[in-house]
């Protein structure tokens, strides 16, 4: 069964907001997102995983990027315009783990988009779209890929 991610890339004055995680001590960033559950719309999925991991209400603008993989999953990148709210994690999956296991974090944060070519920011074939399409406005969205999972890049 295809599975589809949902992401949020919330953009607020020159900021995005990126989650900060340590993985078994792998330290880097992601955009705010996850699956897609049954009877749910990309779009609904955005917002709630927002909600679950931000704490933040935000609108989606439009859907900038589209990534399908080798692997039977796919991603959905949408703009998001940031209404309301401090950034803190939810009650969603990640502060069950983080309350369970110090081998998960998970901090969100506001983020300048100038500083991001320096930043561990996965998937880092999106962090670059959205560096370059930030200058723009995203004038050049939607934009879609096809990758190889075993092809992405893992590190700056």
């Amino acid at each position: 069964m295809k599975r589809i991610r949902a992401v949020a890339m919330i953009v607020n004055d020159g900021k995005v907001l990126l989650i900060h995680r340590i993985n078994n001590g792998r330290e880097y960033h992601v955009f705010p997102g996850g699956g897609v559950e049954n009877g749910e719309t990309v779009e609904q999925a955005v917002l709630r995983e927002v909600q679950e991991e931000t704490s933040l209400e935000v609108k989606i603008e439009k859907l900038l990027y589209h990534h399908i993989y080798d692997d039977n999953t796919e991603q959905f990148f949408y703009l998001c315009r940031y209404v309301s709210g401090e950034p803190k994690l939810g009650d969603g999956n990640e502060a069950r783990d983080m309350a369970t296991s110090n081998a998960n974090f998970y901090n969100p944060v506001w983020y300048e988009i100038k500083g991001l070519p320096h930043l561990l920011l996965y998937p880092l074939e999106i962090r670059d779209w959205f560096i370059e399409d930030a200058k723009t406005n995203f004038e050049n969205a939607p934009r879609e890929a096809a990758l190889k999972v075993s092809e992405l890049r893992q590190s700056l």
